[in-house]
């Protein structure tokens, strides 16, 4: 008898256990941000072959609002165009007034006017991943979109729409 109990409380302990180790492990809700910025040139190298080719990078950078707080937004930017259209990529750190910030990577194409040449008048496209943070967003990842456009010609300011949706760890 004292050995059917024993077997009973094993068999209950495991079925116990077993049940624990099914429940998942509860993850921080994700959250959507959105950082609409106007971003201008803060330095280039930027080069340029016969029939409109221009390759190099930029360094972005301007003002955003992260929720209710400021922020500032750079991108460090590749471009590979021809009549200014092509694909481009990159990274994105973004730094609230708190110092906590997100890191993104970008990767997308920019289409000029057909009917024109060089960079002015370009869309922009792009998915984002998130790389990473600091503070609560250490560890953090997330994907999502970017879009915008550009008036003037390769360097001049760009008007961006960035929306992540980030998955915070816990």
């Amino acid at each position: 008898m004292r050995i059917r109990i024993l077997a009973a409380l094993g068999a209950a302990a495991l079925a116990t256990t077993t049940a624990l180790a099914a429940v998942p492990v509860q993850a921080a809700p994700a959250k959507t941000l959105v950082f609409d910025v106007d971003l201008t040139s803060a330095g280039t190298t930027l080069e340029t072959l016969p029939g409109d080719i221009t390759y190099g990078w930029n360094d972005l950078q301007g003002p955003t609002r992260w929720g209710k707080s400021s922020a500032q937004m750079r991108f460090l930017g590749s471009v590979d165009y021809v009549d200014g259209t092509g694909p481009f990529g990159g990274f994105v750190t973004v730094t609230r007034a708190d110092g906590v910030k997100i890191a993104l990577s970008v990767s997308g194409w920019s289409t000029s006017p057909q009917d024109q040449t060089g960079t002015a008048n370009a869309t922009f496209r792009g998915t984002l991943t998130v790389i990473g943070g600091t503070g609560p967003y250490a560890g953090a990842t997330g994907t999502g979109t970017m879009q915008g456009f550009r008036k003037q010609a390769l360097g001049s300011p760009v008007e961006l729409t960035f929306s992540v949706v980030v998955q915070q760890r816990k």
